[in-house]
Order: C-alpha cells, then sequence, then structure tokens
C-alpha cells in the first residue's frame, strides 16, 4: 500500500511539472515572446517594448525559459533558442494519475492571464487569507489526501500521540488530527488566519477537541511542549531560513520521535523552475528546496538523526 501511494504521489508531481512546462511555452507563444526574442536583442528594450503590462512577471518568465534552457542570456541581451519538448503519457503513468488537481492546476494558469495585466488583479486567487476558500478547495484534493496518508503511515501515527504540525492549512487538521485523536494531542500552527478559520470551523464541527490551531510564524515559534512526530507538508517553499525552522522542529521531538517533510524536492524533478513560475502568483512563495539542502541543515543544526527517503518527495528523520 505504502509503495502504490509513494508511485501515485511523485507519478502527479512529476506531471504537474510537465504540463506547467507545456503551459509556459504556451504563454510565450501567446503573448509573442518567442517571436520578440528571435535574434539577439538588449533585454531591457524588450522588457520595455513587450506587450505585457506586468513587467516584473515578464521578467519572471523570462528568467524561467532561460533556467529551462528555451532562452539564452548574455551580459545584456537575450535570445530564444531552438528547443524541444516531449510529453510521454504511458501506461504507467496512466495507472497512477488522479483527475481532481487538474482543474485546480488550470484556474492556476489561466491566472497568468489577469496577472500580465497587474499584479493586484481580484481573479488572482493565490492570497492564502483573501483566497482562503480556494486554497481549502486545492489542500482538499485527492493528491494531497494520498500525501497525508502517507504521513500517516511513514509517521507511524496513532491514537495517543502528540503531533505539531508545521504550516497545517486547513485539512490536515481534520485528515492528520483524527488519525491521533482521542486521546492524543494535535496542534497544527499556520501564519494564515483565513485557513485557520476553516481549520476551526471543520474540526468543531467533527468535535475533535484534541485539536489545537495557532496562528503563528514557524520560525518563530519556541515549543513547550514535546512531541512524538513534527511535520512540514509543502511549507519550506515559503521559508527563508530553513535551518532555523529545522531546529525548531527538532527541540520539539523527544528521543525517538520523527520529523516528516513533504516536498517536490527540486533535485528529483526535472523542469520545476516551470511550476514554481505558477506558484510565485503567490507573494510568500520562494522556491521548492532540494533535498540537500535540508539535509544540510539537519548537520548545521548538529542532531544527531537517522535519515530515510521514502520516494522522490517524502523525508523521514529520526531523533536518536
Amino acid at each position: 500500500m505504502e509503495e502504490e501511494l509513494l508511485n501515485t504521489l511523485d507519478t502527479n508531481l512529476s506531471f504537474i511539472v510537465e504540463i506547467s512546462t507545456l503551459n509556459l511555452i504556451q504563454i510565450g507563444l501567446k503573448y509573442g515572446v518567442f517571436k520578440e526574442m528571435i535574434g539577439r536583442k538588449r533585454y531591457t528594450d524588450f522588457l520595455l517594448s513587450s506587450a505585457v503590462k506586468n513587467k516584473s512577471l515578464l521578467k519572471s518568465l523570462v528568467d524561467t525559459y532561460h533556467s529551462l534552457g528555451i532562452v539564452e542570456m548574455g551580459l545584456n541581451d537575450a535570445w530564444v533558442k531552438e528547443y524541444s519538448y516531449t510529453l510521454e503519457l504511458t501506461s504507467e503513468k496512466n495507472r497512477y494519475l488522479l483527475p481532481d488537481w487538474i482543474p485546480i492546476f488550470e484556474e492556476i494558469y489561466r491566472m497568468v492571464d489577469y496577472a500580465s495585466i497587474s499584479p493586484e488583479h481580484p481573479k488572482i486567487l493565490m492570497d492564502f487569507d483573501k483566497d482562503s476558500d480556494f486554497w481549502d478547495m486545492r489542500l482538499g484534493v485527492q493528491l494531497n489526501s494520498i500525501y497525508r496518508r502517507l504521513i500517516n503511515q511513514i509517521g507511524e501515527l496513532k491514537d495517543g500521540m502528540k503531533v505539531l504540525d508545521l504550516g497545517c492549512g486547513s485539512v490536515s487538521p481534520v485528515e492528520i488530527g483524527e488519525v491521533v485523536g482521542p486521546n492524543g494531542e494535535y496542534v497544527g500552527v499556520d501564519f494564515s488566519p483565513g485557513l485557520l478559520s476553516i481549520a476551526e470551523q471543520k474540526v468543531r464541527n467533527l468535535g475533535f477537541d484534541w485539536v489545537t490551531l495557532k496562528e503563528l510564524d514557524i520560525t518563530r515559534i519556541k515549543p513547550r511542549k514535546i512531541y512524538d512526530a513534527v511535520i512540514m507538508s509543502f511549507v519550506l517553499e515559503y521559508v527563508q531560513d530553513i535551518p532555523t525552522v529545522i531546529r525548531n522542529a527538532l527541540n520539539a521531538l523527544h528521543e525517538g520521535g520523527k520529523i516528516i517533510i513533504v516536498d517536490p524536492f527540486r533535485e528529483n524533478y526535472p523542469n520545476i523552475e516551470a511550476w514554481e513560475f505558477f506558484e510565485r502568483l503567490t507573494k510568500e512563495f520562494i522556491h521548492f528546496p532540494s533535498k540537500e539542502e535540508v539535509i544540510k541543515a539537519f548537520d548545521y543544526n548538529g542532531y544527531d538523526v537517522k535519515i530515510r527517503e521514502f520516494g522522490k518527495s517524502i523525508l523521514s528523520i529520526e531523533l536518536l
């Protein structure tokens, strides 16, 4: 069962990258970016002459093309290269692909059209608070439920355990909180009052009185309790200081406790920059972490730990 879930998670994350790459190419064609960059052109002249009004978005777009090898950049000029891209839809992929995340990402891809006009356009629905309903819908798709099931399995979570969830969002307090109750304790921390409000309503309706939710910046928490497990799922891409967050997580664990980290570690997902372009519609987004920088953060903090990898997107860290 665990292997099946891991394959499903990793296959769908890889396909998100692939679909994002195709959509990124479509954007370049639709806005005439590639046509305007035939032959060497001064980069600043291109930015000024482009019909795209949001110049910061345009710069991010061209920088992403450069990362993907579609555009070459010199000291002061830039030009489009010959480029080919192949998407393979194999029977193995079809076995694991899930349909319900696709409408969410289609909506995100459409938001770029509005962002090209203004970064503050009201139809950009990527703000954690203002657009918390959209984020709740996104967090609730089957793909995200799968990684929460994997967290429960890999962390060996069960009734009676104490769990700290950093960046809990609006769905994990239910799907992970349920597993440790009614005799355990689940503490969810998030900086978004909008998502926490949705989560609070859910746990209240379910009567999960062992679930506590707190509005905090996870880089500033100072744990006062000791937990059996600390969870960080799809949160490190919003964190500037990963070593500090890792240290806070380690300080919250008892000996033998586990930290479970879920993220599309960038060295495992070629062309992940294409996906990142769209995620930057959320102003807090930085970049998806590499597995190497996460492991280095544990080395930096000097704790004795045992690190295990599960598939391409999950690390389990046991405090020895």
